[in-house]
């Protein structure tokens, strides 16, 4: 099943060498989407995210296998910002990686947007968000919220770093006033005060006129 949809033949071979040399023991079926009738974690243009297992590592991890037709060469940078994101304390923790494997900390949740979205909620994301902006990540898909932003528990956890970008201006913050606030326009004083300034007083006047929308959405429902 796995290796006719990442391409079979040598590249399938590459992936079980990497999956081995990484420490992977096992794959395992399980997670919300269907692929060719069985479950796992994620499926997209570039590859598959599965279940595994680990030989030293406890518990059920998620492998990102890279396909063959991938638009992407390797998953190398995308490894590589992870670790980054990580090093602030966001998005899934990576336990390793290789040009078409990642091994990283499953994430079940549901998409932002999906289920109640409250004030503190909000503070964490975009707390998270400013975290990736002053290191200088940007993640560059933020906007899109729910396919890129799961919620466990309450707890916001930013995926898929594929697209992202080191060294850039692009704000992850600001992206992600597109999937958090309806008409964004009427934050676009204090949107535009953050650009410029990235400065903590101006993240916090952003950070509180969101939660006010939201909060003010949430008393029309």
């Amino acid at each position: 099943m796995l290796s006719v949809y990442l391409g079979g033949g040598d590249h399938w071979s590459q992936v079980a060498a990497e999956l081995e040399s990484l420490g992977v023991v096992e794959l395992l079926e399980g997670g919300p989407t269907l692929l060719f009738g069985r479950r796992v974690l994620g499926k997209g243009q570039n590859g598959v995210v599965v279940r595994c297992r680990h030989e030293v590592a406890g518990g059920e991890w998620a492998c990102k296998l890279r396909r063959r037709d991938a638009s992407r060469p390797n998953l190398l940078w995308e490894g590589h910002v992870l670790r980054l994101a990580n090093g602030v304390g966001v998005g899934p923790r990576l336990l390793t990686f290789s040009r078409n494997v990642i091994v990283m900390e499953e994430v079940l949740g549901s998409p932002l947007g999906v289920g109640a979205v409250d004030a503190e909620l909000v503070r964490r994301l975009l707390g998270q968000a400013r975290a990736l902006d002053r290191i200088g990540v940007s993640h560059n898909e933020l906007a899109r919220g729910g396919r890129h932003v799961l919620v466990r528990g309450g707890e916001p956890v930013i995926i898929d770093f594929e697209s992202a970008t080191v060294g850039g201006r692009r704000s992850n913050v600001l992206q992600l006033l597109n999937a958090l606030v309806r008409d964004p326009a009427g934050l676009r004083a204090a949107a535009r005060r953050y650009k410029e300034e990235r400065s903590e007083d101006a993240f916090r006047e952003l950070v509180e006129l969101v939660v006010r929308e939201v909060e003010s959405r949430s008393a029309k429902a």
